[in-house]
């Protein structure tokens, strides 16, 4: 069963979106509906990713590595 979501969008964002929908000749509900499949489809990846567990448990001694690349690429 479907179920109907109200939202307000800005001027600038519903002509932004509209453009948008037009480009790809489709309704601005058809638009905005495949926007919230793909966002949904996206964290569903995002979740099973098996990187994401390693995220922070590394140490790494040096914090300057972003400021000077060079030095640790010798």
């Amino acid at each position: 069963m479907a179920k109907i979501l109200t939202i307000q969008l800005s001027d600038e964002l519903e002509s932004k979106l509209t453009a948008q929908a037009k480009k790809l000749n489709l309704s601005l509900e058809d638009l905005i509906l495949q926007s919230l499949s793909q966002s949904v489809k996206q964290e569903n990846i995002s979740e099973f990713d098996p990187i994401l567990p390693l995220i922070g448990t590394l140490k790494f001694d040096n914090s300057d590595v972003g400021e000077n690349p060079d030095q640790y690429l010798r």
